[in-house]
């Protein structure tokens, strides 16, 4: 792992921390599409409220100091069950580094974290919908193809 990146747990409800999520969230959506908007940080910010707790986000600093990656994570808290303890899942998002930043071991960074994290909270499961490109990072830190899946496109 490099040791110039380090990691840490974002708190979105501090600005200045918003305000990096957003950026890095409209760089990310630049790379696809022009998907700039004007008023962002105060609609990221109000989802983020929405969310009551249940999104936990990261972000990877460079040695300056700067955001150059982020990923995010849902818990979700199963139904109880008779006779079972009760469990709790997590589904991965948004993993993300700067262009500039790439093949350096950022994003092993943010998915150790993440999953660092999961394991102290107790998760039993960890969900991620991964691009083609970054198949190879989820397998290496040991993700496995799921067939037990569907879904619907509405």
């Amino acid at each position: 792992m490099p040791e110039k990146y380090r990691v840490e747990r974002l708190d979105p409800a501090r600005p200045q921390a918003l305000a990096e999520l957003a950026a890095m969230r409209t760089a990310w959506m630049l790379e696809q599409d022009d998907a700039a908007e004007d008023g962002f940080v105060d609609r990221l910010g109000a989802w983020w409220r929405q969310q009551g707790g249940a999104r936990h986000a990261w972000v990877v600093r460079a040695p300056a100091g700067e955001p150059v990656g982020m990923a995010n994570l849902q818990v979700f808290d199963r139904m109880p069950r008779p006779g079972r303890p009760d469990t709790r899942w997590a589904y991965v998002a948004n993993v993300w580094t700067d262009p500039a930043h790439r093949r350096r071991g950022v994003g092993r960074l943010l998915v150790d974290a993440l999953l660092d994290w999961c394991r102290s909270q107790g998760m039993v499961r960890v969900v991620i919908n991964p691009s083609e490109v970054s198949v190879p990072l989820y397998r290496a830190v040991g993700f496995v193809d799921a067939a037990d899946l569907m879904r619907l496109d509405l």
